[in-house]
């Protein structure tokens, strides 16, 4: 029985000793792929503000969820990744720190996939098979919230990308700024006029 208690002493200090050592950062495995908890940095570039990454990489995919911080250390996202693409539960926010949408993002594609494609050349006519690796894909899928800076809220429901219904009466706030695919439409519908 003694020994029995002695052993469990052992073991308990044994995990608690593991727990208080600090997971290392930051680190590639043999292959030189990202593993584990991961911290990156992203330098302001054309006008755009800086912002850093936290979060953790598998085989060198991001995976689970990554938090992003402006430069200043305030929450400004917090993303599901699988396979180093969005795919999960989404929120953003304000600069206030109030919560601007949350949704469900669905990965359409994965990150590094191989398609082969014919390639015929234009002045030989000859035909050769050629490889593009796909680049991740991701769209928004179910209920999507969206709030304006008070607080008020309006809901959208995507179908793999597509609007399917928007809150009846409810509409969008001239302070709520366009999401990335109003701006396409509102920008691809348009022709010049000569």
């Amino acid at each position: 029985m003694k020994k029995i208690v002695i052993l469990l002493i052992i073991s308990c200090s044994a995990l608690l000793t593991q727990a208080q050592t600090p997971t290392a950062v930051n680190q590639t495995d043999a292959k030189q792929r990202k593993q584990g908890p991961w911290i990156e940095q992203v330098e302001p570039l054309r006008g755009e503000p800086g912002y850093s990454w936290e979060g953790s990489y598998k085989n060198d995919r991001k995976e689970g969820v990554w938090k992003k911080y402006n430069e200043i250390g305030d929450l400004i996202a917090e993303e599901t990744y699988h396979n180093g693409v969005l795919d999960g539960p989404c929120k953003y926010y304000y600069p206030n720190g109030k919560l601007s949408a949350a949704g469900v993002m669905l990965a359409m594609e994965i990150e590094g996939e191989i398609d082969t494609v014919l390639v015929i050349d234009p002045v030989t006519q000859e035909e050769s098979r050629v490889e593009v690796v796909r680049k991740g894909n991701s769209v928004r899928n179910g209920e999507w919230r969206l709030y304006d800076e008070d607080g008020h809220m309006i809901k959208e429901t995507y179908s793999r990308g597509e609007i399917v219904t928007a809150e009846k009466g409810a509409q969008r706030k001239s302070n709520i700024a366009p999401l990335p695919h109003e701006l396409q439409q509102q920008t691809g519908n348009k022709r010049k006029k000569n």
